[in-house]
Order: C-alpha cells, then sequence, then structure tokens
C-alpha cells in the first residue's frame, strides 16, 4: 500500500506504514513500522471477535446517524420506537447496548441520543458540508 506523503520539503512515494505519526501533547511522534504492525494486527484480532449488530440495531444506529443531523437535536427513544416500529422496551435495551459499546451513540446526561458516530446534535468546532450546502457538526 503506497500514498504520497508530504515530508515538508518535497512529495515523494513511500509506504504508508513508513509514516505513522502519533500525537504525543503538541507534537507528532513518527513510529517506526517495525512497532505498529504488530498492534495493528493485534486490534484487527480484537475487533475481528467483537459481536456485529443484530439487525435492529443496525437500524437503530442508522436511523440516529440520518437523522440526527436533519433534526438538529438530540432524539428521545420513543422517535426510535414509533419511527421504526420497535417497542418501546426494545429500543431501551438497544440504545443501552448501543452506548455500551462507546463507538455508537451517546446520551448524555439522558435518554436522549446525543450523538450517533459520527454526527451530533451538540454544536462542535468540526462542521462538515454536504454537497448541497447542507452543514452539521461532527462527533
Amino acid at each position: 500500500m503506497y500514498s504520497s506523503v508530504d515530508t515538508g520539503c518535497e512529495m515523494r512515494r513511500c509506504k504508508v506504514f513508513e509514516r505513522i505519526l502519533l500525537g504525543v501533547g503538541q507534537r507528532m511522534v513518527p513510529v517506526p513500522e517495525w512497532l505498529f504492525r504488530p498492534m495493528v494486527k493485534r486490534d484487527a484480532r480484537r475487533l475481528a471477535r467483537r459481536s456485529t449488530l443484530e439487525p435492529d440495531e443496525r437500524r437503530v444506529q442508522h436511523f440516529a446517524v440520518r437523522e440526527i443531523p436533519r433534526r438538529r437535536q438530540a432524539i428521545a427513544p420513543e422517535v426510535f420506537a414509533a419511527e421504526l416500529d420497535l417497542r418501546p422496551d426494545q429500543v431501551s435495551l438497544i440504545l443501552d447496548k448501543l452506548e455500551r459499546r462507546l463507538t455508537f451513540l451517546c446520551r448524555r446526561g439522558g435518554e436522549d441520543v446525543v450523538w450517533a458516530y459520527p454526527v451530533t446534535a451538540e454544536e462542535t468546532p468540526h462542521q462538515v458540508r454536504m454537497d448541497g450546502g447542507e452543514a452539521f457538526s461532527a462527533a
């Protein structure tokens, strides 16, 4: 796998793994391939063991990602239940599970879903602008 990398002085082609940078405080520190490659393999094995989402869990996640930018506000569990034709107790269990995984959604200080990666109802400095001009905050 090759990529063009700006070395500051010139553009050159190099292996992607030759230029992995790790943010440490205010600095970017290069990580050598011999150290980084085993880390990637370890994390890939860990992710492969992780259970996948059930169909209704995926529907809830996709709904949140699609609707948070459109509505520009957090989404209540009752909205998920009504829009996806799910029981309220089922939605509650699904939201609990997705939030526990820490990568899919967050209900900050309440029941309503505030963000679903990669979007959020909260204002952030990370703005995404769509081709049609629509903009929303990224999580």
